[in-house]
C-alpha cells in the first residue's frame, strides 16, 4: 500500500478535509501562489524535495495554475496531479462542469468559501488598493479590471457549515461590481478521487524521476 502525502491550496483544505483519512499527511500552502507562478513552482518543488523518504506518492491539489506546476519532478516518488486548469474545476467536481460553465459564460468571477476566508474576492482586493492608492484611484484600477465581467458565482461546495454567511458576502461583492450573482452547486468528486483514488485519465502520474510537462496535463 502506497504511503500518500498531499500538497495542496488552503482554498480548498475544507473540501479536502471532509474525506482524507485522519492519518494522511497534509501540507496547505498560502493562498495567491497561482497570480506568481515562478513563485509557485519554486515553493512546491521545495516541499516536494523536503518531503520524507518513508512517502510514496505525493498529491498536489493544484491543476496548471498558471503554468506554476510544469517542470515539477521527483527523483524518489511518484506525483499524481488533477488534469485542470485551476482549483475551479476541482470545486466543480470536474473539467466537463468547468468547460461547461467557462465556455457557457467566459465573463465569470467564482468565489468559494477558502477564497473568501483568505481574501482572494475583489472586495478584499479593492481595501488593500484604497491603502495603497486612495479610494478614487482604486475605484478606477478595479473598474479597469472588471469591466469584462458580467456574472459573479458563488460555488457552495458539499459539506459548508453556514452557507449564508458567505452567499451574503458574495452578493455584496457582486452589488459592488454591479454583477448578476448566481449559486451553484460544487461538488467533491475530483478532489475525493485524488485523494483516495483511482486515478483515471482525469489525472497525470508522474512517474519517479520524470518532469511534468504541459502536454502531459492537457
Amino acid at each position: 500500500m502506497e504511503i500518500k502525502k498531499i500538497i495542496a491550496c488552503s482554498t480548498v483544505k475544507s473540501e479536502i478535509q471532509l474525506f482524507a483519512p485522519e492519518d494522511m499527511e497534509m501540507e496547505f500552502l498560502e493562498y495567491g501562489l497561482h497570480r506568481h507562478p515562478h513563485k509557485l513552482q519554486k515553493t512546491l518543488q521545495e516541499k516536494i524535495n523536503e518531503t520524507p523518504g518513508e512517502f510514496d506518492c505525493i498529491l498536489l491539489g493544484y491543476g496548471l495554475c498558471s503554468h506554476g506546476t510544469l517542470g515539477l519532478k521527483s527523483r524518489t516518488k511518484k506525483l499524481v496531479i488533477p488534469r485542470a486548469h485551476d482549483c475551479i474545476a476541482l470545486l466543480l467536481g470536474s473539467r466537463e462542469r468547468y468547460n461547461e460553465e467557462f465556455f457557457g459564460e467566459p465573463g465569470t468571477i467564482y468565489l468559494s468559501r477558502g477564497w473568501i476566508e483568505h481574501g482572494g474576492d475583489p472586495l478584499t482586493q479593492f481595501e488593500d488598493y484604497k491603502e495603497r492608492v486612495g479610494r478614487e484611484n482604486a475605484l478606477w484600477v478595479m473598474e479597469q479590471e472588471y469591466k469584462n465581467y458580467k456574472r459573479l458565482v458563488f460555488i457552495k461546495t458539499p459539506g459548508l457549515e453556514d452557507p449564508e454567511k458567505y452567499i451574503d458576502y458574495s452578493r455584496r461583492v457582486a452589488e459592488f461590481l454591479d454583477l448578476k450573482m448566481q449559486i451553484i452547486s460544487g461538488s467533491a468528486e475530483f478532489l475525493k478521487k485524488l485523494v483516495m483514488g483511482p486515478w483515471d485519465e482525469n489525472f497525470l502520474v508522474v512517474e519517479p524521476g520524470r518532469v511534468v510537462i504541459r502536454e502531459q496535463l492537457f
